[in-house]
Order: structure tokens, then C-alpha cells, then sequence
């Protein structure tokens, strides 16, 4: 039976000036908050103690009303342009490690995937980066092809994660024993949408996405 992870990430005093940072759409500052901050902090603690919390709370306030589309935009772009710069690839890659993937289903919003992404190198693990705006019959297409077995799917949207529920369906029809682990906001307002969907289990943070990794691994020894 699949399993819904979620641990809580302290928030940092970093994160309400990056917060105010990025609102103001000033890239400058933000790379230089968490430059200062990557002093004090392992990397992987600031992208999730520091960027996913401010990134949170901005689109707290979206849902409220109280900031423009506009805002979060910018504020996700200048943060991924931050967490891709990093360039995070450990120097010691993980024996015996599972064939991880990782896609964006159906729409181009990177920031999660990017995050997880960058959260797996950190670990040295390798990972296969399918990309954004894949159609659901080709990633289950591709994992079948790569034997893939795990697959992370990142989704913005209700239509994209919904359509989740195509990918596991032929998976499942072909006998693959992938475990599917999904994340993104549909699935954080809907607590039981991944279970709709067909999957193994969701992840509410890069965190969640490790300790997954960790618990398959844990698993085939």
C-alpha cells in the first residue's frame, strides 16, 4: 500500500527577506541572501529550509488574492535560475542505486522538479530528467523503454495530475513494477488525489522524494 510522507521543514529567518526579495523581482539580492545563507546552511537545507518556504508563502498570498500571477512567476523563475545554477552533482554517486526519473507531466512549471532534481544530485544519486510538457502516453513510453523504477511526477495543475492516472493505468497494464511518487500543489490541497491517480505514494517536499528513494532502496536489500 502506498504512503503519503510529509515532514515539516523549519523555517529559516533567511526566508522572509527572500520572500520580500523576490516579490520585488530583485534577482540581485535574492542570489545574495542565499549565498549568505549557504555559509551557515548545507545546500539541500536551504533550498528546502529557505526557497520552498518563501516560495509558499508568496503563493499563499496568490491564492488569497493578495499578490499578482506576475509575482509568482518571477519569483519561481529567479529561483530556479538560482538552484540550476548550483550545478549540484555530488562527487560520490550512490552503488546499486534504483533507475530514478523525474518529468513534469503536461505543463512547463520546472521549480518542484528542479528542486527534487537538484535534491537527488546533492544525494549522488543519478537521475534520468525526462523534462517539462511530456504527454502521459509517452513518459509511460519511456519508462517502460528505460525500466525505470521509480518515477517522479511533478504536476501544477489539477488537469496534468489527473492525467497521472494515464500513465499508471499502462504501466500497470504492462506489468511494470514502477513506483510512481508524485508531488505539486493538486496534491497538497487533495490529500488523497494521489491515491486516485494510481500511485504509490506523494511527496510534499524534496525531502519526501528522498526518504521514498530511501525506503526502496532500504527494501531490495
Amino acid at each position: 500500500m502506498g504512503t503519503s510522507i510529509h515532514q515539516e521543514v523549519p523555517v529559516e529567518p533567511e526566508t522572509t527577506n527572500l520572500e520580500i526579495a523576490l516579490l520585488a523581482s530583485d534577482q540581485t539580492k535574492a542570489f545574495a541572501i542565499l549565498d549568505t545563507a549557504s555559509r551557515h546552511y548545507e545546500t539541500f537545507e536551504c533550498i528546502s529550509g529557505i526557497i520552498v518556504p518563501a516560495l509558499d508563502r508568496i503563493g499563499s498570498g496568490w491564492e488569497k488574492g493578495d499578490l499578482a500571477l506576475s509575482q509568482i512567476y518571477m519569483s519561481g523563475r529567479i529561483c530556479e535560475e538560482y538552484i540550476e545554477s548550483l550545478n549540484l552533482v555530488s562527487e560520490s554517486t550512490l552503488i546499486d542505486q534504483p533507475k530514478i526519473a523525474i518529468a513534469v507531466l503536461e505543463d512547463h512549471h520546472t521549480l518542484g522538479k528542479q528542486t527534487v532534481l537538484s535534491a537527488c544530485h546533492a544525494a549522488g544519486l543519478t537521475v534520468t530528467d525526462y523534462g517539462a510538457g511530456v504527454l502521459a502516453e509517452e513518459l509511460a513510453e519511456k519508462v517502460l523503454e528505460d525500466g525505470i523504477e521509480i518515477l517522479l511526477i511533478s504536476a501544477l495543475m489539477l488537469r496534468a495530475a489527473l492525467k497521472i492516472k494515464v500513465v499508471t493505468d499502462i504501466l500497470h497494464e504492462k506489468g511494470s513494477r514502477t513506483k510512481v511518487i508524485v508531488g505539486g500543489a493538486p496534491f497538497i490541497f487533495d490529500e488523497t488525489l494521489w491515491q486516485q491517480v494510481g500511485a504509490d505514494g506523494m511527496g510534499a517536499s524534496a525531502t519526501d522524494s528522498l526518504n521514498y528513494i530511501d525506503a526502496f532502496v532500504g527494501g531490495k536489500k
